[in-house]
């Protein structure tokens, strides 16, 4: 389906230069992004139906890239890149929109949860912790962490309005079809002075437009939508939220795998990949400082439910 007005603000879109195929799996396409200026929130061309979708999130997405079970390769350079995975993922844990230090523990929902890392980490810090996620292998290695999780979306959730002091969407929310209604849903199942803490790829971001097409975080066609910190805002205010914080951040990661995307065309697991980090590796104090200044390839909102 074509869109045809922004999801956000109902205002019109316009076209963009960016076009990309499937890079990971399939390599269908080519899809296209449409934006709008006044929320500066992109758009994939065509949006497709969670059916349609469906197939671009095969095992080799789950396993292959995310490698959710665990049963990755064992040689040391793998090994190597899943403690460096692991260390990463913690500071990433332990910064905004997720650090929280403030707030009072209670129950979380990790709306795509993924293998659980986020939700150990809230469960250290003594929250009781909930996961969705639609991968059974996600879901799998989450119930291995300790959540009590449920695979699906929130569509159709098992748990009632107002359950949740603090729900997460830890890159997420750029996957659904329809993110508004999810948003809506999110909100009605928070509590009343309930936070909803959001982190996405951004859209606005520099490297973005350094990378163009190849710019990891595109991720086409599986990143349905594509977000700024003003989008963020914008959301905030159609539910009527609270800001309490919104900002961006900075993921080693993206680099790697723009740089890999320029080199290798798609994903291409071995030595172009390995090759891919190596360059990245001397660039990222660079990327660090630029980011300071222009804004991450990361983006972050923490919004507040009113009481």
């Amino acid at each position: 389906m074509k869109p045809t007005s922004c999801p956000i603000c109902g205002g019109p879109l316009r076209p963009t230069p960016y076009a990309a195929y499937d890079r990971l799996d399939t390599g269908d396409g080519p899809f296209t992004i449409v934006e709008c200026p006044a929320c500066c929130f992109g758009v994939t061309d065509p949006q497709l139906t969670n059916d349609e979708l469906a197939r671009y999130y095969a095992a080799g997405y789950y396993e292959g890239y995310y490698e959710h079970s665990g049963a990755g390769a064992a040689g040391p350079l793998h090994r190597l890149r899943a403690r460096y995975r692991e260390r990463s993922a913690a500071r990433r844990n332990r910064r905004p929109p997720f650090e929280l230090s403030d707030v009072k523990a209670g129950k979380v929902l990790d709306v795509g949860c993924g293998a659980g890392a986020l939700l150990a980490d809230f469960a250290q810090r003594g929250w009781t912790t909930f996961g969705i996620d639609p991968s059974a292998a996600a879901i799998a290695a989450a119930e291995r962490r300790g959540a009590r999780v449920h695979q699906g979306t929130l569509e159709d959730d098992p748990w009632p309005e107002e359950s949740f002091e603090l729900i997460t969407m830890a890159h997420a929310l750029e996957h659904i079809v329809d993110p508004v209604p999810t948003v809506e849903r999110a909100v009605s199942r928070l509590a009343p002075g309930g936070l909803l803490a959001i982190e996405v790829p951004n859209w606005a971001c520099w490297q973005r437009r350094l990378y163009r097409s190849r710019w990891a975080p595109l991720d086409l066609p599986r990143h349905q939508q594509h977000f700024s910190p003003r989008a963020l805002e914008r959301i905030a205010s159609r539910f009527g939220l609270g800001v309490r914080d919104v900002g961006t951040s900075s993921t080693a990661i993206s680099t790697a795998y723009s740089i890999h995307f320029l080199i290798a065309g798609r994903w291409t697991p071995g030595w172009k990949l390995w090759l891919s980090y190596a360059i990245s590796l001397p660039l990222l104090p660079f990327v660090y400082l630029v980011d300071h200044f222009a804004g991450g390839d990361c983006c972050y909102a923490v919004l507040e439910k009113p009481r």
